[in-house]
């Protein structure tokens, strides 16, 4: 979770452009496309619901959580909850992103207070960052953008502001057409709450502390548009790119360090990733010594998500936010503050009524 906010810059409606610049040593060259290309199978969300569908151990057909433990070659371990979320297996499940617009909740009571005429509810976790009880990670649920990606941040601190940068960070989002997928966004228009994807972290480096001067606009560079999903959330940072893990880099490009993500250290975590079949994965990670774990790196949490076969993967807010709430409301794994937190966004997986 960041320690340390920024401010954000709500009233500017429009950006001047600047040219697209190819990362250095810390980033990729420009990608010709800004567009994942690995090859997804839409979701069909104009199939009708079944009504033979059942609940084995309180989880709906498609939707699998199995615990994971994982040594590590120095003595320590890993351990926590996977979810497997098949979409195709079962056209009654939804992918929810729900912001907390007021008063911050925990995850369990994001699955007492979900619409139960939405859906009943089985999986939920700890989504975007946050500091105090303002979510500093977009949401966009129903179509809706309801919280915009924050324009500019203080940093490092806002005690200590050397400069005031604009991180374009990682979101998962799911389309229309019910495909999942991860993108570099930033809100270009604050007036339409506008969002677009761009092929990269563009020209930020927090490791060598440069930074664009400016917010990006819309035609910073070739190859962006406008991002439409009709639920997403943000984080950061992206740690696998169509099969190859970028945890480090973009952990350098989206501006991760001086908030409190730590990279590089073993911590509990939460990420997302997405099957080559478009199947999601839920991953939380006990650290902090909760229930005898250390916790991961960045780069180990990447390797893990690949060993489940993930091609495209992104880390959430983790810390003493790392919680998964599974079968009738219950929590699954042991988060490091010895209870759940209260957070401002959760994703929630669903299943519409029969």
């Amino acid at each position: 979770m960041f320690r340390n906010i920024l401010t954000v810059l709500a009233t500017a409606a429009v950006f001047a452009a600047f040219a697209c610049t190819p990362q250095g040593p810390q980033g990729p060259d420009k990608p010709k496309e800004p567009v994942d290309t690995t090859t997804v199978q839409p979701v069909d969300t104009t199939a009708q619901p079944s009504s033979e569908w059942d609940w084995v151990d309180g989880y709906p057909v498609g939707v699998t959580v199995e615990p994971f433990t994982e040594d590590f070659s120095d003595g320590k371990k890993c351990s926590g909850f996977i979810a497997t979320i098949d979409f195709s297996a079962n056209p009654n499940l939804r992918f929810n992103c729900i912001p907390c617009l007021k008063k911050k909740k925990g995850p369990s009571a994001f699955y007492a207070d979900f619409d139960k005429k939405a859906g009943a509810p089985c999986i939920v976790t700890n989504a975007g960052y946050f500091a105090g009880s303002t979510s500093v990670s977009l949401v966009a649920h129903k179509g809706e953008f309801t919280i915009k990606a924050p324009l500019t941040f203080n940093w490092p601190s806002d005690e200590n502001c050397v400069a005031g940068i604009h991180p374009v960070r990682s979101a998962l989002g799911q389309m229309e057409d019910g495909s999942l997928q991860i993108q570099w966004v930033f809100c270009t228009n604050v007036a339409s709450k506008a969002h677009t994807v761009f092929p990269s972290w563009l020209d930020n480096n927090e490791k060598t502390e440069t930074f664009m001067e400016s917010s990006p606009s819309a035609d910073y560079c070739e190859g962006t548009y406008e991002w439409k999903p009709i639920e997403a959330v943000g984080g950061g940072p992206r740690l696998l790119k169509d099969g190859v893990d970028i945890s480090t880099d973009a952990y350098w490009g989206e501006c991760l360090n001086a908030g409190g993500t730590s990279g590089f250290s073993r911590v509990p975590r939460t990420a997302a990733g997405i099957k080559a079949d478009g199947t999601l994965v839920l991953l939380v990670c006990d650290g902090r010594g909760a229930g005898g774990s250390a916790g991961y790196t960045l780069a180990e949490l990447s390797a893990k998500l690949l060993s489940l076969g993930c091609v495209n993967a992104m880390n959430f807010d983790g810390g003493g936010s790392s919680c998964m709430v599974g079968a009738e409301g219950a929590i699954l794994n042991n988060p490091s503050d010895g209870s759940e937190r209260p957070v401002t966004s959760a994703i929630v997986i669903s299943e519409i009524p029969h």
